[in-house]
């Protein structure tokens, strides 16, 4: 088998809907790519070609949506209590102003904290 393997020969499926100008949503097209694929043609992933740009990345916005919801609340989530525990705190702060100051900052401080646990 893993002679097979080694020579076999790779084709590249060619899509109507491959992109030659966006390279950071491959992780999106990716996912749907999965979700859609069942091994039979006619394959349809449901994304517009990129020469109409506004709607497909209408559509990779709701992908990442989508992907983003399922992830953040799926109960394998180690921190999923917090993330719906953070929206409660927030809603009962007096300054909620103040909180949005320097935000980019404090993501990269949360998110640097949330490696270093998981790094323990």
């Amino acid at each position: 088998m893993d002679k097979k393997l080694e020579t076999a020969r790779i084709i590249r499926k060619e899509m109507d809907w491959r992109t030659l100008e966006n390279g950071v949503d491959c992780g999106v097209f990716t996912m749907r790519h999965m979700e859609t694929y069942k091994g039979k043609t006619p394959w349809n992933s449901g994304f517009v070609n990129e020469d109409r740009k506004d709607a497909q990345d209408s559509q990779l916005r709701f992908l990442r949506y989508r992907y983003l919801s399922k992830i953040v609340l799926s109960e394998y989530n180690l921190i999923r209590k917090q993330v719906f525990e953070a929206p409660k705190e927030f809603e009962k702060k007096s300054a909620k102003v103040d909180m949005l100051k320097d935000l980019d900052k404090k993501i990269s401080q949360r998110l640097d904290e949330f490696f270093n646990l998981k790094k323990v």
